[in-house]
């Protein structure tokens, strides 16, 4: 079972599923609120996984679309819906959360917080049948970068110097998950990284903060010239779910693992996507830092990119999850995968 399956990364965790050597079906929980409760739970996700290049035919046989609200008592479900579904699943990929850092803690509680709590009670249902939970987090629950290369407890990390609500809310989330890892649920923990493009599509989350800030910067044809001795270190989502999956799979691999899905050699320089813009065929010049932060401050949620966006990531990669993990090849995030990323926004993400 996939929560949130609307999200880029939970569509490639049920496409990586539904292919060999892994290939089983998927039920895939769908969001659902005021405003698009009429929209056909099947029909988004078939939208999703097209937007995102991934939509396969014979997916309308594999995956069973569920329409539900995870921060409602049984995910709102008749009590005959939710039994079966139940004794059906025997996985869950727990991706459901809004990835917002503009909004307040208590804004992001009901889907981050009550939702994870939910799918807690869920897999706890029956006692006697638990479902494991692969549980995706985020490396933002951790405030000092320099334990990036440490499975630390989230029982061992503060959430004092956390900076906005999305990390606080899925700090709580994890002490949770934790909780239920002490009374004996089996869940492995994803603290997931900068995620990217799809390195074969480029397709990405509209959402992600780098595509926004790149969609921002070809609109208004500047950048900060300090931007251009920069670079920052992601994953592609594609390489993302493989792990999830891989790691998810792995027989001799027991639960109750942390990993941080960070990778220092998946390195992306701003000159690159600089050069890359320019390729493009958009026109942009660099510009005086504090000018540039006055021209953000201009638009919409513009103050978002602001402060300290550019820098070097100093966490190193979890060695755990890299041991485990070492038959996977990383694509490379090399100038042709830069160009994919800004073609993708340009074609599918500007022109919204």
């Amino acid at each position: 079972m996939a929560t949130n399956i609307t999200s880029d990364q939970q569509c490639l965790i049920v496409d990586e599923n539904d292919n060999p050597p892994t290939y089983q079906d998927a039920t895939g929980q769908v969001r659902c609120n005021n405003e698009n409760n009429s929209l056909d739970p099947f029909d988004r996700i078939k939208n999703n996984m097209l937007f995102y290049k991934i939509w396969k035919d014979e997916y309308k046989q594999q995956i069973l679309a569920l329409k539900g609200d995870l921060t409602k008592f049984h995910f709102d479900l008749n009590d005959e819906v939710y039994n079966q579904l139940h004794d059906d699943i025997d996985m869950i990929y727990h991706c459901g959360a809004n990835v917002n850092f503009i909004l307040s803690y208590n804004q992001l509680y009901p889907a981050n917080v009550v939702g994870t709590k939910e799918m807690i009670h869920f897999a706890c249902f029956n006692p006697s049948t638990c479902i494991p939970i692969q549980y995706i987090s985020t490396i933002s629950v951790i405030s000092n970068q320099n334990d990036f290369n440490q499975e630390i407890s989230i029982d061992n990390i503060s959430p004092n110097k956390l900076v906005n609500g999305y990390a606080q809310s899925k700090w709580v989330a994890e002490k949770l998950i934790q909780k239920a890892i002490d009374c004996g649920l089996s869940v492995n923990i994803y603290r997931l990284g900068l995620i990217c493009a799809d390195s074969r599509t480029g397709a990405c989350n509209q959402h992600d903060f780098y595509t926004l800030l790149f969609d921002q910067i070809m609109k208004i044809h500047s950048y900060p010239k300090s931007m251009i001795s920069y670079h920052f270190d992601g994953l592609p989502v594609d390489l993302t779910a493989k792990i999830i999956v891989h790691l998810s799979n792995n027989e001799n691999n027991k639960y109750g693992n942390i990993y941080h899905l960070i990778n220092k050699n998946c390195e992306i320089k701003c000159e690159d996507v600089i050069d890359g813009m320019k390729k493009c065929g958009i026109e942009i010049e660099g510009i005086d830092d504090n000018e540039w932060k006055m021209k953000m401050k201009t638009i919409e949620n513009g103050e978002l990119f602001v402060g300290n966006i550019f820098g070097e990531r100093n966490g190193e990669s979890n060695e755990k999850m890299n041991t485990d993990v070492c038959g996977l090849e990383c694509p490379s995030l090399d100038k042709e995968y830069i160009i994919k990323w800004l073609g993708f926004i340009l074609n599918n993400i500007s022109k919204r």
